[in-house]
């Protein structure tokens, strides 16, 4: 029966493989030739050509940060910077209460949207209906607009801490480019064995919805930062996020080039060093900032859901890395 089931799976996912390689590639440089300027940070920004530039023609600048109001959490910045360009990461922030627990109800009171489709909208207590009624399995839940319509995301985005956090570790201005809050859904064992196998074939694709399961680096500008927030319990078993140790800043030329930016668990270990493989866990509340230059990656919850929050800066805004969905767009699934 498993034979017949891995069989069955590796058919499905071969005979569809060049079909969406192709639709793939296709929507990528039809992406970027929309937008020039992107696809040139998305070319060269990997090498870290024109930041190694500018640091070597450009005086560095003096940045003045405003601290008018006083910050939500309880940080060293300049401990968090130097752990940034260390490791890639830095840990300790912990979420207030008041806002933990007002993006928790926004949360459960909110429709998020199942695989991030517009049109599969539901509230979190109402997943396992939807999934009934839409005849899926769901491995994520997406949120849309949750800056604008959650007021303690949009102060997360303004803190004075994260902000100079931002500011000395990227060297400038910083520009607050998107917030993301989502859930990753746990799988049942067979529906873990199907997602796995169907990862096993689309190693080489860059999918939206199986990417965060591989180790991949992110090329959102030539310098950007992002902190993670837990709204949950997080630990091995419940959707972990694990970084690679020190891959922000020697990468393996091969990984550099490669098309689509992923790479096995296995290659990862063997360049980088299994130890330097961390996974990130933590209670409810808990936070890191993180250059996801890294490789990094989700594992796959098995025992829990895991939700969690995205507040990202870069030096510029390409517009490309937002939840901001027209409100006409979204669907429930009943």
């Amino acid at each position: 029966m498993v034979n017949n089931e891995r069989n069955i799976a590796a058919t499905l996912v071969c005979r569809n493989f060049w079909a969406k390689y192709f639709l793939i590639t296709y929507q990528y440089l039809k992406k970027r030739l929309e937008n020039p300027e992107w696809f040139l940070m998305v070319t060269i920004s990997r090498f870290k050509t024109v930041p190694l530039l500018k640091s070597f023609f450009v005086q560095p600048q003096i940045i003045e940060i405003k601290k008018a109001t006083p910050s939500l959490f309880d940080i060293e910045v300049d401990d968090a910077v130097e752990s940034l360009k260390k490791d890639s990461f830095s840990l300790g922030l912990k979420l207030p209460e008041s806002i933990f627990q007002e993006i928790l109800q926004f949360a459960n009171s909110t429709d998020c949207y199942g695989n991030g489709e517009h049109h599969f909208g539901f509230s979190y207590i109402e997943k396992e209906k939807a999934e009934a009624k839409c005849d899926k399995t769901f491995r994520r839940g997406d949120y849309f607009n949750s800056n604008l319509l959650c007021p303690a995301i949009k102060k997360l985005a303004k803190d004075p801490k994260l902000l100079e956090i931002a500011t000395k570790y990227l060297g400038g201005v910083p520009v607050h480019t998107g917030s993301r809050l989502w859930w990753l859904f746990s799988l049942k064992e067979q529906d873990q064995y199907l997602l796995l196998e169907k990862m096993r074939f689309l190693s080489l694709q860059e999918s939206t919805r199986e990417g965060a399961y591989f180790f991949h680096y992110d090329l959102d500008d030539y310098q950007f930062l992002k902190f993670f927030f837990y709204l949950t319990d997080v630990d091995v078993h419940s959707g972990a996020h694990v970084c690679v140790r020190g891959s922000h800043k020697k990468k393996k030329l091969a990984h550099l080039l490669s098309f689509f930016r992923r790479s096995s668990d296995e290659e990862i270990a063997d360049y980088y060093g299994a130890e330097n493989v961390v996974p990130i866990c933590g209670e409810a509340g808990f936070g890191s900032a993180e250059d996801t230059f890294c490789f990094h990656k989700a594992m796959i919850p098995s025992r829990k859901d895991r939700l969690m929050l995205q507040i990202q800066f870069a030096l510029k805004n390409y517009g490309n890395h937002n939840d901001l969905v027209e409100q006409s767009a979204l669907k429930r699934c009943f």
